[in-house]
């Protein structure tokens, strides 16, 4: 009887405190959570106002910068409380005299935070830009072309440790065309420059 007591006593003692350990260890988010309840997994979307302007190394005309909207869509992974890795589709529509130019990139992008508490970001990147319809700037005719595609900004992320968040954002894209066969001969070293400021959802 003695013994049976001994082994049933502790038994009950550790059913009675299990409910309380449970809910401790619960309360105790995992260290590589964010604060705030977000998630590793980020979104951006958003819109901005962008000017482009276009040229090439032995051009001797002062080609116009033009203005209107652009988009973007940004969907990543937090590695560490600085560091953001991810995606960005860029869509920057662009009407001309002759026709309506269309540029879409799609760059590899890594932000990062030299302060983990602060909302202040740096942004750069690399990937491809598939411009259509590329009217009115270098030459009379249209085109369509692929360009090596490169980003830098920065910006201010309101609420950074938060699920829901506001950022605002400037950036470059530029992007390098190469040679472009047009009807009055080749146009070499064609390059492109965009130049936007906007606003954006954040979610994670």
């Amino acid at each position: 009887m003695n013994r049976s007591m001994r082994i049933l006593v502790p038994a009950v003692f550790l059913l009675a405190i299990a409910p309380t350990v449970a809910y401790a260890q619960a309360l105790q988010a995992p260290s590589s959570q964010p604060a705030g309840g977000a998630s590793n997994v980020w979104f951006v979307a958003g819109g901005a106002f962008a000017t482009l302007r276009g040229d090439c190394q032995t051009c001797e005309g002062d080609y116009p910068y033009r203005h209107g909207g652009s988009v973007l869509v940004d969907v990543g992974y937090r590695t560490n409380p600085r560091m953001d890795v991810g995606v960005e589709l860029y869509w920057m529509p662009m009407d001309t005299a002759q026709g309506n130019i269309r540029t879409t990139h799609v760059d590899a992008v890594a932000q990062f935070r030299p302060w983990a508490s602060q909302g202040f970001f740096l942004k750069g990147g690399a990937g491809m830009a598939f411009v259509r319809n590329w009217v009115d700037t270098l030459s009379a005719d249209s085109f369509n072309s692929k360009a090596l595609s490169v980003i830098i900004g920065g910006g201010w992320v309101f609420r950074p440790a938060a699920r829901l968040g506001l950022q605002l954002f400037a950036t470059q894209h530029a992007l390098a065309l190469g040679d472009l066969q047009a009807s009055d001969g080749d146009i070499p070293d064609v390059i492109g420059n965009r130049w936007s400021i906007g606003a954006a959802v954040v979610i994670r």
